[in-house]
């Protein structure tokens, strides 16, 4: 119980609790933007607030600073810190989770939900301090329906891990984040709707289950997507059915260069308009290949480049691979390769996986600035 000790004393008087503690670095926010993103004083959290979580937490709670520091500083996120939580709890179940945002509510405390930490639109700042809850702890796979083709989890669970334990049954999920995160990368055959319904602990500590496992279902409002879309603004979710695929047959990994990002966005279009379903495809300009070669020792050709993922039966994966070859000549591609070997595939996507670590190596004194950017949305912009 030391930890439980050292926070309740810390909050009794002689410690203050985060704060606006002495050595937060207090940046600006917005773009053009000089003003801080917070501005006045915030209160003290009571140390009663702190007894009750200790009481129900023990152990599972922190106040160190570097820790609070850590969560509530984003990485690679437009978005910075201003300040940080008093208070970091690690549930490891609904009940502690429900128990906790009562706490809070009883307090009128802030509550930042903290999940795969992926978020670069400043969803786990806490500009008023508060609580941050960590839901790393809550890491079961409930249960897995195999012919249903659904799991249900808690979130804790990462993407890895998850499909790790599907593999065996050849089921997988399909959203790919690129590495160890629990959020998205194959979102181009593969869309963002892979949540069926939920469980979520409301504001007031009330527990709400939305939707069910049923495939489709016209019946009301789709809650659990609202739930799940206000990624912790709603509630805390505890728990989420997700819908699963089963394991590709075959895929092909191709890749292309293009002289100008206008010609290489001209195929991803092209290749979306003629019905053929891609997998994965990916644009990396010829700055993030230099920072590629960099980092890698790789003699690519720095231009502009394309790389694709087919899945499906053998014959259909290579045909489908074949049709996009000849798009991306009629838009002067050139160096076309493809493979189909498991070792020769990992290591042309070890090139996209890495990307950002390359960068970050090509600049070791900068910031990354992480964005999303949807390419078969590109306009022609003369």
């Amino acid at each position: 119980m030391a930890a439980a000790a050292a926070a309740a004393t810390a909050a009794a008087g002689g410690t203050t609790v985060a704060l606006c503690d002495s050595g937060v670095d207090h940046r600006i926010g917005g773009k053009d933007s000089t003003e801080l993103v917070v501005h006045e004083e915030r209160d003290r959290v009571p140390k009663e607030f702190v007894d009750e979580l200790v009481a129900i937490l023990g152990e599972n709670l922190t106040v160190d600073y570097e820790e609070r520091v850590y969560h509530g500083t984003p990485q690679n996120s437009f978005h910075k810190s201003v300040n940080v939580p008093d208070v970091v709890v690690f549930p490891r179940s609904q009940d502690d989770v429900k128990k906790i945002v009562m706490i809070c509510n009883k307090y009128k405390v802030p509550i930042v939900p903290y999940g795969g930490a992926t978020s670069i639109e400043g969803h786990t700042l806490a500009p008023h301090g508060g609580v941050c809850i960590d839901m790393s702890s809550m890491k079961k796979i409930k249960s897995l329906h195999v012919e249903d083709m659904d799991v249900v989890v808690e979130p804790g669970v990462g993407w890895i891990e998850l499909n790790e334990y599907l593999k065996p049954y050849g089921l997988f999920f399909p959203l790919d984040p690129g590495k160890a995160w629990s959020h998205y990368w194959r979102n181009v055959c593969y869309s963002l709707f892979w949540f069926t319904s939920c469980e979520a602990v409301l504001p007031n500590g009330d527990v709400v289950k939305t939707g069910s496992r049923a495939r489709k279902s016209a019946a009301g409002y789709d809650l659990a997507r609202l739930i799940i879309g206000s990624e912790g603004t709603l509630g805390v979710i505890t728990e989420v059915t997700l819908r699963l695929q089963k394991i590709p047959s075959h895929s092909v990994v191709a890749m292309c260069n293009f002289q100008t990002i206008k010609d290489a966005a001209d195929v991803a279009i092209a290749t979306m308009l003629s019905g053929i379903q891609v997998s994965r495809v990916e644009l990396l300009d010829e700055v993030q290949i230099k920072a590629i070669n960099m980092a890698n020792g790789k003699n690519l050709p720095e231009i502009p480049t394309l790389m694709f993922e087919f899945i499906g039966t053998e014959a259909y994966a290579l045909e489908q691979t074949l049709l996009v070859q000849k798009i991306a000549t009629e838009h002067r591609g050139s160096d076309f390769v493809f493979v189909k070997e498991p070792d020769a595939k990992q290591e042309l996507w070890k090139i996209r996986k890495e990307a950002l670590w390359a960068g970050f190596a090509m600049k070791p004194d900068h910031e990354a600035m992480t964005t999303v950017c949807l390419l078969i949305t590109c306009q022609h912009i003369d």
